[in-house]
Protein backbone atom coordinates (compact mmCIF):
# COMPACT_ATOMS: atom_id res chain seq x y z
CA UNK A 1 0.00 0.00 0.00
CA UNK A 2 1.01 3.57 -0.90
CA UNK A 3 1.81 6.16 1.44
CA UNK A 4 -1.85 7.92 0.32
CA UNK A 5 -5.34 7.36 0.71
CA UNK A 6 -5.53 5.21 3.74
CA UNK A 7 -7.53 6.97 6.70
CA UNK A 8 -5.16 7.02 9.26
CA UNK A 9 -2.73 8.23 6.75
CA UNK A 10 -4.42 11.34 6.22
CA UNK A 11 -5.09 11.30 9.67
CA UNK A 12 -1.63 11.26 10.74
CA UNK A 13 -0.33 13.74 8.04
CA UNK A 14 -3.28 16.03 9.46
CA UNK A 15 -2.27 15.89 13.20
CA UNK A 16 1.50 16.07 11.74
CA UNK A 17 0.89 18.70 9.86
CA UNK A 18 -1.19 20.83 12.54
CA UNK A 19 1.71 20.49 14.89
CA UNK A 20 5.05 20.46 12.87
CA UNK A 21 3.87 23.08 9.62
CA UNK A 22 6.40 21.56 7.68
CA UNK A 23 4.91 19.01 4.63
CA UNK A 24 9.02 18.06 4.30
CA UNK A 25 9.08 17.43 7.99
CA UNK A 26 6.15 15.81 8.36
CA UNK A 27 6.80 13.70 4.73
CA UNK A 28 9.89 12.57 6.55
CA UNK A 29 9.11 11.51 9.95
CA UNK A 30 5.95 9.61 8.49
CA UNK A 31 8.41 8.16 6.27
CA UNK A 32 10.36 6.70 8.95
CA UNK A 33 6.73 5.57 10.96
CA UNK A 34 5.63 4.05 7.59
CA UNK A 35 9.15 1.89 7.90
CA UNK A 36 8.15 1.21 11.62
CA UNK A 37 4.66 0.12 11.52
CA UNK A 38 3.08 0.91 8.39
CA UNK A 39 1.45 3.48 10.00
CA UNK A 40 -0.91 1.47 11.80
CA UNK A 41 -1.27 2.59 15.58
CA UNK A 42 -2.12 -1.63 16.79
CA UNK A 43 1.31 -2.26 15.04
CA UNK A 44 2.97 -5.34 17.27
CA UNK A 45 6.45 -5.82 15.77
CA UNK A 46 6.69 -8.99 13.65
CA UNK A 47 9.04 -11.36 14.86
CA UNK A 48 6.46 -11.15 18.13
CA UNK A 49 3.17 -11.61 16.25
CA UNK A 50 5.20 -15.38 16.07
CA UNK A 51 6.78 -15.56 19.19
CA UNK A 52 3.30 -14.50 21.17
CA UNK A 53 1.06 -16.59 18.32
CA UNK A 54 -0.97 -13.08 17.66
CA UNK A 55 -1.83 -11.18 15.33
CA UNK A 56 -1.88 -7.23 15.76
CA UNK A 57 -5.83 -7.21 16.46
CA UNK A 58 -5.62 -10.01 18.84
CA UNK A 59 -2.63 -8.28 21.09
CA UNK A 60 -4.29 -5.09 21.27
CA UNK A 61 -7.81 -6.51 22.68
CA UNK A 62 -6.17 -9.12 24.53
CA UNK A 63 -4.04 -6.38 26.41
CA UNK A 64 -7.53 -3.74 26.31
CA UNK A 65 -9.47 -6.36 28.02
CA UNK A 66 -6.88 -7.93 30.60
CA UNK A 67 -5.90 -10.95 28.93
CA UNK A 68 -3.00 -10.27 28.37
CA UNK A 69 -0.92 -8.44 31.07
CA UNK A 70 2.35 -8.62 30.16
CA UNK A 71 2.54 -5.25 27.37
CA UNK A 72 4.21 -3.18 29.22
CA UNK A 73 7.16 -5.36 29.86
CA UNK A 74 7.29 -8.07 27.00
CA UNK A 75 9.94 -5.70 25.31
CA UNK A 76 7.90 -6.37 22.13
CA UNK A 77 7.44 -2.78 19.02
CA UNK A 78 4.12 -1.82 19.43
CA UNK A 79 2.35 0.96 17.83
CA UNK A 80 2.99 3.48 15.00
CA UNK A 81 6.73 4.17 16.31
CA UNK A 82 7.05 0.41 17.59
CA UNK A 83 8.20 1.75 21.21
CA UNK A 84 9.72 -0.97 23.08
CA UNK A 85 10.89 0.62 26.15
CA UNK A 86 8.63 -0.40 29.22
CA UNK A 87 8.02 3.18 30.55
CA UNK A 88 6.76 4.41 26.75
CA UNK A 89 4.42 1.27 26.59
CA UNK A 90 3.39 2.37 30.35
CA UNK A 91 2.62 5.93 29.20
CA UNK A 92 0.80 4.82 26.00
CA UNK A 93 -0.82 1.73 27.66
CA UNK A 94 -2.43 4.55 29.77
CA UNK A 95 -2.83 7.53 27.62
CA UNK A 96 -5.11 5.01 25.88
CA UNK A 97 -6.78 3.68 28.81
CA UNK A 98 -7.91 7.16 29.79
Amino acid sequence: MGLVGNNNEEKIWNFLFNKIGNAYGVAGLMGNLYAESGLRPNNLQDTYNTKFNMDDETYTNWTDNGKYSGFIHDLAGYGLAQWTFWSRKQRLYEYAKS
